[in-house]
């Protein structure tokens, strides 16, 4: 039996893997060109289908757009509206402007029940003819307040009786405005409105040198449920002293108006406190017995501003 030689075999051992390695290039080459014309396939199947799906996307927005202003023209209330519609990806954004809330909500209703949107976002604006849910309703106007002067006379007729004996310094007393007061043409302090009277001072005659002593001021008018603090001149009456007993004449009580007079703003005050005074004096309006001094209900006092006051209601005479 023949042997053969090792080098004989080495050399077809050899060129066996010669023959592998060309066969493995071979296959590679050929594979490479199917593999990346699979990948290009593949990347432009890709494209497509991106291109399909956004040209879909597209339709879809348009068709909800179209629906949702097919419907909202049919709306009789709605379709005169200026209202702007758009849609992205089934994302439907509404502008322009409403009247009312209700048709806000309307149109909110009409675009998020639409087929195919994902969510509704709501620009519209709120004319001037609506207002939100919870928003503060507008202030009714105010009447123009009228301003009286200083100087200005409120005449008023007391409720409760005073009496320097008994009432301390500082109590308040009811009385009501006897005279209308007026602005031009306007009345501005009806006859009948509510005022109070302050007990400025109260002495007897027992408590200082010389005679008794009482003066009022008047603090508050009521018009229209609205009460005003005033700020007027003193009314006052003297009274006789322990030692001696002296009438208040008619002269007296106009001496005594033209000092009150001069407190509220001298001048034009004092002649106006001087007529007051006369007639004070001359009709007895307070009782003066002893050494105290009593103004009775029904005692018609008049009052000068010392400054002005703003009513801010009016009313009609």
């Amino acid at each position: 039996m023949n042997k053969m030689d090792p080098r004989e075999n080495g050399g077809m051992m050899a060129a066996r893997l010669r023959f592998g390695v060309w066969v493995i290039v071979c296959a590679a080459l050929w594979a490479a060109p199917l593999a990346l014309q699979a990948q290009d396939n593949q990347s432009q199947s890709q494209d497509q289908n991106q291109g399909q799906n956004q040209a879909q996307n597209q339709n879809s927005d348009q068709a909800i757009v179209d629906d949702i202003n097919a419907k909202l023209f049919a709306d009789s209330a709605l379709k005169t509206l200026d209202i702007r519609v758009t849609s992205q990806q089934g994302v439907v954004v509404l502008r322009g402007s409403v009247d009312t809330q209700l048709e806000k909500s309307a149109v909110d209703r009409i675009a998020s029940t639409e087929p195919g949107v994902q969510k509704v976002i709501d620009s519209l604006a709120l004319g001037s003819g609506g207002s939100a849910p919870g928003s503060a309703q507008a202030a009714p106007a105010q009447p123009a307040g009228i301003t009286l002067p200083a100087g200005t006379i409120i005449t008023i007729r007391t409720i409760d009786s005073i009496d320097s004996n008994q009432n301390q310094t500082g109590q308040e007393f009811d009385a009501a405005v006897d005279v209308p007061v007026a602005s031009g043409s306007q009345v501005v302090i009806p006859q009948g409105s509510t005022a109070k009277v302050r007990l400025a001072n109260a002495q007897n005659s027992g408590r200082i040198e010389g005679s008794a002593e009482l003066e009022l001021e008047l603090v508050t008018v009521t018009v229209n449920g609205t009460k005003y603090p005033v700020q007027s001149g003193y009314y006052q009456q003297h009274g006789a002293s322990r030692g001696r007993r002296t009438a208040t004449s008619a002269a007296g009580g106009t001496v005594l108006g033209a000092m009150i007079g001069a407190i509220a703003g001298g001048g034009k005050g004092a002649a106006i406190g001087a007529g007051s005074g006369a007639a004070i004096g001359a009709g007895a309006s307070a009782a003066m017995k002893g050494s105290t001094i009593k103004v009775p209900s029904e005692t018609k006092i008049d009052f000068t501003l010392r400054q002005p006051v703003t009513i801010n209601a009016p009313a009609s005479s």
